[in-house]
């Protein structure tokens, strides 16, 4: 079964949410909004996650 368009934007604010850049997600997904030619608000979302995850990927862990 896949996923209705609102789920899976639904699906990757969560991701965000969990893994601690929800806020982040939230201005970049405005950003593109402006910035892109993007019309679909799950395209915005997913692209707007892809990115930011490769940043945070790319950032060492913080230190205790």
């Amino acid at each position: 079964m896949s996923m209705t368009n609102d789920e899976l934007i639904e699906e990757l604010y969560h991701k965000a949410y969990t893994k601690g850049f929800f806020y982040e997600l939230h201005d970049k997904v405005k950003e593109l909004k402006q910035n892109k030619n993007i019309r679909c608000g799950h395209e915005l979302v997913r692209t707007a996650y892809d990115e930011l995850k490769k940043i945070k990927l790319a950032q060492p862990p913080p230190k205790n």
